[in-house]
């Protein structure tokens, strides 16, 4: 094995050479004066003038110099509402979530008990959600900046611009669960319409990522204190506590003004913007052994909080410039990631990412640490940047070269690639993050310490030199290395040692979709999660409707717990504990069997008194997120070693065999959650969700890594919405040259299409450019779907905010075939239904008259036979007849069959074959008689 003094020694002469040279700090990293602009109010009027608080849309976007509508559709910010639609869960076995992100998505703060987002559509109270979207305003301001959700309804409605007499009873959007008419809190019980003209909505804040926190001061004597809190925090608690909760939106953003300071200098007289007027100022005990400041905002007899404006901070044009940063703070971004120190064991890239030594040079091991942190990097076109922000990988233009202007409505999207989330799936890998193949491979000048010609290279002659390869021929070195490489992703090896509040996190491996297509091994910690769920209609419990059979009692220690209550006797069945987390109590899952069976009956009743038909209720045991391990990236001395996978040989070689108590073996067993009895699973009132999850006798449920990697070779997604074998996948057409588009139009094997294809396919698209719809991910059957538009006036203006999206819906075969049978002939495809919807949520089948070039699956082997059928409804078809192909091509050993045909409309779609001899059915326009 390698030696590890000696790799020391070589790590550190290494970092020497590449700190040598000096590093300039990252400019783009410091904070500039933005340009003077005057701050605005939600009607265009100045907040001198009004009074009012000022709105970023009017100040930033319309009457400013930002495409406000564009940077707010980013998918960091829409966090799913651009992909929501009530049967959105149905469609990937999670009925009760609405979308693929927090919006209306699972959850991320609510462990076992998540609360659900009402659907858009609700017949009653007893079918509305935990909380409609002002309650989800509330809820998940703490990480969230506005706009997006924030801001507009799931049609892309502005909130406080749609008429109240307009809205249906119980929408999801403009009715709230615990809220009365007037915005005030009530019982859980009550569902009332929410006032959105009075409360605003809440606007982007651009602040949010673009202010220097670091700068904050606190302005306003009152909170000026002995041990108040860093102004950060307080101005946290402002917009978050108490003006977001306590429903006063629209004044959100206003927030960060009160502790912004203006002087950028240091040298001048610190200056803020405005003050909100406080009252009831205190230094009170939170109940946690530390001392906290609170206030209570001065409400005017509006309603509205009583705030000042400051004239002095405005120059003589009633302008201001405020400091700000081009690219959000590594502080900024951890704000809202910090949940990655319990799901990924990484603790942000600042100052405690930066690699420490001993006095003799020797590297000091921190899980917190990461090998790349404060090296510089260079890209293709020169610019160099120290790596010492998540800038460096994440954002767009951060290598721009300084003679270029600011792109003043640049895209927002973050560079992601295949993340264990999955908002805007589309977007993954389009393009990737800087990755590790792309630094230290594929760039144009790679980053390879050793200085070999590549990775490939460097390993090889890494692992020969350690004696790694031992006792294997030569001439097999390099297969050997590159079977490694195709198999593991660089973090599989790379990432160790990761650590939980100073406790070893277990790192667990599983198959996960590379960019390039490939599955390869990842590092990664799974998250079990649990809900209830009727087996019979498959309605999955609210989190207000699993609360109603608890409530809060005291025992004779003074003790909080919960006491279990039969919905229909009021008799109380059972007990289990209790404890206040979050703002809320919060009850504990039972501690025996017969306390789990007195909850499944108790939660059958609650269902049955709603008039669900024979209920029988069970709770899912499932792993809602697996969560992806890319930071902390280790050097080579302190990476996985050959051992950790593979035993040695009797001549003391390596075997090739996967060892069974190695890392990638059934030894690596991880105990995820545990049961009071393993009867629970036996008699089916827990479900494992997962077919790699055991359960033993103690009642552990246990998984292990042998399991999972045979698992995820055929289900390779990175969480329980199954994105890689989905039965419907969603993603918006992108722009591209011609010639692009018919290389992007092969099969998802990732072959072109063969010559003659291409050329019949690229005659038939008659513009330079076109827009081209993909998907990397669903059912092998939907990545094989394909569609071209040609680029002209009218689809440049719809398309871009227009999404396509394709399933495979069940029930309509039948149809189908008995039509098919009905003209003789016989299908030959699956059924798939293609629409598009825009940006208000609409569905469509047509867009005025555009030809669509439309690739589907194919196992039929005739041309003239052919027929494409197809449908509004899946119920009542037509067929277009083979003067709609464009090329088609039979399954061979270069790919499965398919078939591309022009056509107008979409809706559910399906090929068909004339059975017997080919007769002239359909006319010269292609559309046959029947």
């Amino acid at each position: 094995m390698l030696n590890h003094n000696r790799a020391r020694v070589l790590l550190f002469a290494l970092i020497g050479l590449l700190n040598s040279s000096p590093i300039l700090a990252n400019m783009l990293d410091q904070p500039v004066l933005h340009p003077a602009i005057p701050l605005l109010d939600e009607e265009g009027q100045h907040v001198l003038n009004s009074g009012e608080p000022y709105s970023s849309r009017m100040s930033c976007g319309e009457a400013g110099c930002h495409n406000y509508e564009s940077i707010t559709h980013s998918f960091h910010i829409e966090q799913g509402r651009d992909e929501a639609s009530d049967d959105f869960g149905a469609l990937r076995g999670l009925p009760q979530i609405v979308s693929p992100g927090y919006f209306g998505g699972y959850s991320c703060m609510g462990r076992n008990n998540p609360d659900q987002l009402a659907k858009k559509t609700n017949a009653s109270a007893e079918d509305f959600g935990d909380m409609g979207s002002p309650g989800w305003v509330m809820r998940c301001v703490g990480c969230h900046s506005g706009g997006g959700w924030m801001e507009k309804d799931r049609n892309g409605r502005r909130y406080d611009e749609v008429d109240p007499a307009s809205v249906p009873a119980f929408d999801g959007d403009y009715y709230n669960r615990g809220t009365d008419e007037n915005n005030q809190p009530t019982d859980a019980s009550v569902v009332s319409q929410w006032d959105w003209q009075k409360s605003g909505v809440v606007e982007n804040d651009c602040l949010m990522c673009h202010a220097d926190f670091s700068r904050m001061a606190i302005f306003d004597p009152q909170l000026n204190v002995e041990g108040a809190p860093e102004p950060r925090s307080l101005q946290k608690t402002l917009r978050a506590t108490k003006l977001i909760r306590g429903g006063h939106f629209r004044y959100a953003n206003t927030a960060t003004l009160e502790f912004l300071n203006l002087d950028i200098t240091g040298e001048a007289e610190p200056t803020n913007l405005v003050m909100f007027i406080k009252k009831n100022v205190k230094m009170t005990d939170n109940g946690r052994g530390r001392m906290d400041l609170s206030f209570d905002l001065a409400i005017g007899v509006d309603g509205r909080p009583i705030m000042g404006w400051n004239p002095a901070a405005f120059d003589s044009s009633m302008k201001v410039q405020i400091p700000m940063v081009r690219f959000p703070t590594n502080e900024t971004c951890y704000s809202c990631h910090r949940t990655s120190a319990s799901r990924r064991g990484f603790y942000g890239f600042g100052e405690d990412a930066a690699p420490s030594y001993e006095d003799d040079g020797v590297l000091v091991e921190d899980y917190k640490d990461d090998v790349h942190y404060g090296i510089d990097w260079t890209e293709a076109n020169g610019e160099t940047r120290s790596m010492t922000s998540c800038n460096a990988c994440h954002a767009r233009n951060y290598y721009r070269e300084p003679y270029i202007n600011t792109d003043l409505d640049t895209n927002h999207d973050p560079l992601k690639g295949n993340s264990d989330m999955n908002v805007r799936d589309d977007l993954d890998n389009q393009p990737n993050a800087k990755n590790c193949v792309y630094c230290h491979n594929d760039a144009e000048n790679p980053a390879i310490p050793s200085g070999r010609k590549n990775m490939l290279a460097a390993h090889v002659a890494l692992w020969r030199r350690a004696g790694d390869m031992a006792g294997y021929p030569k001439d097999t070195l390099w297969r050997i290395t590159k079977t490694h490489f195709n198999q593991l992703s660089c973090q599989s090896c790379h990432i160790t040692g990761k650590e939980y509040r100073g406790k070893p996190m277990q790192i667990m491996y599983r198959n996960r979709q590379e960019e390039d297509g490939k599955l390869r091994i990842v590092p990664y910690n799974p998250r079990t999660r649990s809900f209830w769920q009727d087996k019979n209609s498959g309605r999955v419990l609210t989190k207000t409707e699993r609360n109603s059979v608890f409530r809060l009692a005291i025992d004779a220690d003074g003790k909080n717990y919960g006491e279990m209550v039969d919905p229909e006797t009021g008799a109380v069945v059972a007990t289990v504990g209790a404890r206040f987390s979050h703002g809320s109590w919060r009850f504990s899952d039972p501690d025996t069997y017969d306390g789990y069976v007195a909850l499944k009956r108790v939660y059958d009743k609650v269902l049955a008194l709603k008039g669900v038909s024979t209920p029988d209720t069970a709770m899912i045991l499932t792993e809602i997120n697996q969560y992806l391990m890319s930071h902390n990236t280790r050097p080579a001395v302190s990476s996985i070693q050959c051992e950790d996978c593979h035993a040695r040989k009797q001549n003391g070689s390596f075997s090739p065999l996967i060892k069974r108590n190695g890392i990638l073996g059934p030894g690596n067993l991880k105990t995820v959650a545990t049961l009071p009895d393993r009867r629970l699973v036996d008699d089916g009132i827990v479900i494992l969700d997962l077919p790699y999850l055991q359960i033993n006798d103690a009642g552990e449920v246990t998984e292990n890594v042998e399991d999972i990697l045979y698992y995820t070779l055929m289900n390779p997604s990175m969480s329980r919405l199954n994105a890689s074998i989905a039965t419907a996948v969603r993603g918006a057409p992108k722009r591209m040259s011609k010639s692009e588009a018919v290389a992007g139009f092969g099969p998802a094997n990732g072959k072109p299409l063969p010559v003659r294809k291409a050329a019949a396919l690229s005659d038939a698209i008659y513009t330079h450019n076109a827009f081209l719809y993909k998907s990397f991910y669903g059912a092998e059957l939907l990545r094989e779907v394909k569609i071209i538009a040609n680029d002209n006036y009218l689809t440049d203006m719809l398309l871009p905010q227009t999404s396509f999206e394709v399933s495979l819906p069940s029930g309509k075969m039948a149809p189908a075939a008995e039509f098919a049978a009905a003209k003789g002939l016989t299908v030959t495809s699956d059924i798939f239904k293609i629409e598009m919807v825009n940006s208000e949520n609409e569905r469509m089948s047509r867009l005025y008259g555009t030809e669509f070039l439309v690739r589907l699956p194919y196992h039929g082997d005739g041309f003239k036979k052919f027929r494409l059928l197809i449908s509004p409804d899946g119920e009542n078809w037509r067929a277009i007849g083979w003067r709609a192909i464009v090329t088609q091509q039979k399954p061979n050993e270069w790919g499965p069959g398919f078939v591309i045909v022009r056509t107008t409309e979409l809706g559910y779609m399906t090929t068909a074959n004339l059975n017997g001899l080919y007769s002239p059915l359909c006319g010269e326009d292609g559309f046959c008689d029947f």
